[in-house]
């Protein structure tokens, strides 16, 4: 029987949901495997049973469980998974099971990003370029230091997205987010990536500021290309 850790009375179905969606991610509690009975995981999380029946409905949601009254809780098979799930996706990238997914993640990044581009490109306003070159002169600044580089890397592609004004695309991007993480954690320590990289938001930067839908579009495929092929490198060996 799986041992489960108390929680913080805080928020607390927020945490029983994250502890479970570790443990299934994980491959802890397999496919097929039935959650023990509500009462049980209650007491063992130090929660009332409302709390874990709100948590197991959202694990529902996100397709990483089964309901089923009367019969009890199972944990799904993965292809039933919610493969644009931010918490789903966070857990993949900690617990290094992204690359099962890698193949479409990346193309689903290319088609979003590269079409996000060419929409900035239309409407990006003065504080959207204004935030853009900033992001690139901190880049510039940080090319040696990867995390701080990594930061300033999502707020360049966050003012792209804002600069596009539309609110579902804002949205869908918190799982582009997780995709960004996991290609800047996976890359930055590829001879040169940071140097390139940091020439090809340029080329980003600069189509879109003279409104080149077709140049953003181009220049971010390129980029998204190029990092692609370095993260299967990198994977490989």
């Amino acid at each position: 029987m799986v041992a489960y850790d108390r929680v913080e009375p805080k928020r607390l179905h927020v945490q029983v949901v994250k502890a479970l969606v570790d443990r299934i991610v994980s491959g802890e509690l397999e496919p097929g495997v039935f959650l023990p009975p509500e009462p049980e995981m209650a007491l063992q999380f130090g929660a009332s049973r409302t709390v874990v029946r709100e948590a197991l409905r959202v694990l529902a949601d996100k397709g990483l469980v089964d309901i089923r009254h009367g019969a009890g809780t199972r944990v799904t098979d993965p292809e039933r998974w919610d493969p644009l799930d931010v918490s789903i996706l966070a857990a993949r990238r900690e617990r290094g099971t992204m690359v099962s997914v890698l193949q479409d993640l990346m193309e689903a990044r290319s088609i979003f990003e590269c079409e996000v581009a060419a929409l900035a490109a239309e409407r990006a306003e003065q504080t959207h370029l204004a935030r853009m070159e900033a992001a690139i002169k901190t880049m510039h600044a940080t090319v040696e230091q990867p995390a701080a580089f990594g930061h300033a890397d999502s707020d360049f592609h966050r003012a792209i997205l804002e600069a596009t004004g539309n609110s579902v695309l804002l949205k869908m991007g918190d799982s582009m987010r997780e995709l960004l993480t996991f290609s800047q954690q996976t890359t930055s320590a590829f001879p040169g990536h940071l140097e390139r990289a940091l020439s090809d938001h340029l080329a980003i930067y600069r189509a879109v500021k003279r409104g080149d839908a077709a140049g953003a579009r181009s220049a971010m495929r390129r980029h998204l290309a190029r990092t692609e092929r370095n993260v299967k490198e990198l994977l490989k060996l």
